[in-house]
C-alpha cells in the first residue's frame, strides 16, 4: 500500500517549519543559493540534527536575527508564500505519495526562492 501523506497530516506542516526556520539560518549565514532545495536537502539529512538546534531558534514567523534588509524582505514573503500554499494545498485536500514528493511539491510551488 502507497503511503499517503494528507494536507493536513504533520508531517506537511512540520517540512514546512523547517524548511522555514532552517532557510531563515542559512540567510542569516549568507548562504542565499538555492535556498529551499538546500534547505529541505539539509533537513532530510538529519531530522534529529535539526529537531535539536530547533528548540533554541525563534518561532518560524519571526525575522530572527536576520539584519540584512533584503534577507528580512525575502523571509517575510517566504512565511506569506507558504502560509497561502499550506491553505490552498487544505482547500484543495492535497495528498502526497511520499516525502520527496512533498519536498518536490514545496519546491515547485515556492521556486521563485529555489
Amino acid at each position: 500500500m502507497a503511503l499517503k501523506i494528507k494536507w493536513s497530516d504533520d508531517r506537511v506542516k512540520g517540512t514546512v517549519t523547517a524548511l522555514l526556520l532552517i532557510s531563515r539560518d542559512r540567510l542569516q549565514r549568507g548562504l542565499v543559493e538555492d535556498v529551499i532545495t538546500a534547505s529541505l536537502a539539509e533537513y532530510r539529512a538529519d531530522p534529529d540534527g535539526y529537531k535539536q538546534s530547533k528548540k533554541t531558534w525563534p518561532e518560524a514567523r519571526e525575522n530572527g536575527a536576520l539584519k540584512h534588509p533584503q534577507y528580512v524582505a525575502y523571509y517575510q514573503k517566504l512565511v506569506a508564500d507558504t502560509d497561502r500554499l499550506l491553505q490552498k494545498w487544505t482547500q484543495a485536500k492535497r495528498q502526497f505519495n511520499s516525502l520527496l514528493e512533498l519536498d518536490n511539491a514545496l519546491i515547485a510551488s515556492l521556486k521563485s526562492y529555489a
